[in-house]
């Protein structure tokens, strides 16, 4: 390839030449077209989000070192701000650019399925590329004008030691709060910008995606946003815009938020439901169709805080000052995503924490779709012991209710002088309905030949066989029939604490095995890995270190729980108020201090569960075991209605074939109802029995009978 001085008096001629003096909404509509598949491309409409004509044209200001938008998703803030951004960068002020991705995988991704594609069917752009092979990669990218487009990821390497006239960070709230231990993103990519002084410019786009910290913080304004860091923190140090449509009834101006969605909660069933939503004017109360949305999107108006609009249009008081040009718009006023989607979503995530006390779903749908900062529901209230004493119920002492269905038990081991095994049994219905059915502590032995009894120690590995005889074997007569027995379905047992008890615990499920019963122990542990999954199975081999004492040998499954996500799904029930799915009811004969143990812990602001003192906590670590073990047999994937639908062990006492019945003879085993039989009330039986054999005694009472035994 030969040179051309023609090219070459052209690329200098476009290198020296001055800024175009336009809008950037105007060069992105003039030379930017949008692919849209297919090898077809569209040129960008400002009429279809409006609403992003005002944060484009901010970038190219010298009133503001930074522009903040915050929006849900499906707004077009990619297209408009970053791609829209990049576009009049290369074409009317070449100058270089960093685009700072979520990850280096995603940068990758942006450049090659948004960035080339944009370029290629934007003759404009096109022709500014380098000729030069090189200069053309997926995360750099050189012009004639010799500008630079860099395509990066958060990383101390990338946000430090160059300059950049423009930076741009995009999906800001999934970013680590700490880039490297050098600080937060925001304040290492705006130090980029500086050498340019007012001509250079930092953007920040993202959805909510950080809890909020203060839940009794009072705004001082309808424009302030919650506490909470991330992008709304950046947010609140701007001048706070919100966006405004005009009614078309009253003329007045309101906010197209969630507040003002209706009539989307009146039908049981969500698709219809959905279709009916309706945005309200909070001042005439006259409802918008949806079909009104791009109309009032072109129409409607940025206010700062400190700013008032009135019917006829004209903006009155002083706005905020800040050299930060601050956005926040929700999700009703989305141009790519409809009402009924958004309500539909929201519903079906508000139906899934009902039924399994899940928050994640619901997380999601109200950062992403709606835009806004998420209020775990496990923080709206400090829960106190005397208000869940409140809900106890009269309910027979170690018995199994009518609607339970199978039963599960918890066990912790505790170290120290007191030591203990402590065993909570629970009982569970349909949708997460829970009762709690027994709790006690083992802390002696079962006697020995001489009858002696010996304290319990967790630290001895013979004396972890006691859970066998007086936890999984234990067998709880239902409320309605005494001679009926519901038996232990499984059994969650604690492998941590002190020296020793971790091995223990293997050779205990070890045992188990040999004895035809390891699919219904399980050992969990907290894990010390957050993950996005709940319960992850893992096989503990330490044969290679010789600094472990305890004997993992990869044979032994030892599941690992995120806790503080359990104890949410386990505070969201202790807030249900109405029984049915979700509820966990209390006996009355359990007394305060059992409470005490389920509120002692506290939630922090970064959604980690904390012991304040040295006070006792177990009931709440039971639960926790409890409902993993459950998840992971299988009971959140119950589709209730059909009992024929429903696995054996989850059906209930009339049709569940584990229920022992004491009315039926020695020799033969009692036999399940069949499902597809009209079940019959229980009639005592009138027959004559044999005499039953006499039973080993049992040295822990609650069971199918009181001994008097040392508990």
């Amino acid at each position: 390839m030969f040179a051309s001085a023609k090219e070459i008096r052209c690329d200098i001629a476009n290198a020296i030449k001055a800024p175009r003096r336009m809008k950037v909404s105007e060069a992105v509509a003039e030379y930017m077209r949008v692919p849209v598949g297919g090898g077809n491309s569209v040129k960008w409409d400002k009429h279809t989000a409006a609403y992003m004509l005002e944060p484009m044209n901010c970038l190219n200001s010298r009133e503001y070192d930074a522009v903040v938008f915050v929006g849900p998703a499906r707004t077009g803030k990619t297209i408009g701000l970053i791609d829209g951004w990049i576009t009049y960068s290369i074409i009317c002020d070449p100058s270089d650019f960093l685009l700072v991705q979520l990850t280096q995988e995603k940068a990758s991704e942006h450049s090659r399925k948004r960035l080339d594609r944009t370029f290629r069917c934007s003759p404009e752009i096109a022709k500014r590329l380098s000729p030069r092979k090189n200069d053309n990669n997926v995360h750099d990218k050189y012009f004639r004008a010799g500008n630079l487009l860099k395509i990066g990821w958060p990383s101390i390497n990338v946000l430090s030691s160059s300059d950049y006239k423009y930076v741009a960070l995009t999906d800001y709230d999934r970013w680590p709060d700490d880039i490297d231990g050098e600080g937060d993103g925001f304040s290492l990519a705006s130090k980029r910008t500086t050498t340019f002084m007012s001509a250079g410019m930092t953007l920040v786009e993202s959805s909510p995606g950080k809890d909020i910290v203060d839940i009794k913080h009072v705004p001082k304004s309808s424009h302030e946003a919650p506490p909470t860091t991330g992008i709304l923190s950046l947010y609140n140090r701007g001048d706070r815009r919100r966006f405004y449509w005009q009614c078309p009834e009253c003329s007045e101006y309101f906010e197209p938020s969630m507040a003002n969605m209706v009539d989307f909660r009146d039908e049981p069933d969500f698709v219809t439901a959905s279709e009916k939503a309706r945005l309200q004017c909070p001042h005439c109360l006259h409802k918008i169709p949806p079909e009104m949305k791009r109309e009032l999107n072109i129409n409607g108006v940025w206010l700062k805080e400190g700013q008032k609009i009135d019917a006829s249009g004209q903006i009155l008081g002083n706005g905020r000052k800040s050299r930060i040009a601050s956005f926040w718009l929700e999700g009703p006023a989305a141009a790519y995503q409809t009402w009924a989607q958004l309500t539909y979503k929201l519903l079906t995530a508000e139906q899934e924490y009902d039924l399994t006390g899940s928050e994640e779903t619901l997380k999601a749908v109200i950062n992403t779709d709606w835009g806004l900062p998420y209020l775990p529901r496990s923080a709206l209230e400090q829960r106190r012991a005397d208000e869940l004493m409140e809900r106890r119920e009269e309910l027979k002492e170690k018995t199994v209710p009518p609607q339970c269905r199978f039963l599960i038990a918890a066990v912790d081991v505790q170290g120290g002088r007191n030591r203990r095994f402590v065993v909570q049994i629970v009982g569970y219905g349909e949708n997460g309905e829970r009762w709690l059915i027994d709790r006690y502590n083992i802390s002696h032995t079962l006697p020995d030949e001489d009858g002696v009894v010996e304290k319990i120690d967790p630290r001895l590995p013979d004396d972890w066989h006691i859970l066998i005889s007086d936890v999984l074997e234990k067998q709880y007569p239902l409320s309605t029939h005494d001679n009926r027995l519901m038996p232990i379905l499984a059994m969650a047992v604690d492998s941590g604490g002190e020296e020793g008890v971790t091995d223990n615990a293997y050779k205990f499920w070890r045992k188990c095995r040999r004895d035809g019963l390891a699919k219904k122990v399980y050992l969990v542990k907290g894990d010390s890995t957050k993950r996005q999954k709940l319960i992850t199975k893992s096989y503990p081999d330490n044969t290679t270190r010789s600094d472990r004492h305890s004997s993992a040998r990869g044979d032994v499954p030892l599941y690992l729980l995120q806790t503080d996500q359990l104890k949410d799904r386990i505070s969201n029930a202790l807030a249900k108020t109405s029984q049915g799915s979700n509820y966990i009811h209390f006996p009355d004969w359990i007394g305060q201090w059992f409470f005490d143990e389920l509120v002692y812990e506290e939630r922090g602001a970064d959604g980690k569960w904390f012991k304040p003192g040295k006070g006792n906590n177990e009931a709440l670590d039971l639960f926790c075991y409890a409902h993993a073990i459950a998840i992971l047999r299988g009971y959140e994937r119950i589709k209730w209605g059909d009992e024929r639908n429903i696995p054996e062990w989850a059906r209930l006492p009339e049709l569940n074939p584990n229920i022992i019945n004491l009315e039926a003879p020695h020799n033969e085993q009692a036999q399940a109802v069949s499902v597809e039989e009209k079940f019959t009330p229980l009639i005592p039986n009138t027959q004559p029995e044999k005499p039953k054999s006499t039973t080993q005694q049992r040295w822990l009472s609650g069971g199918v009978r009181k001994t008097g035994g040392w508990l």
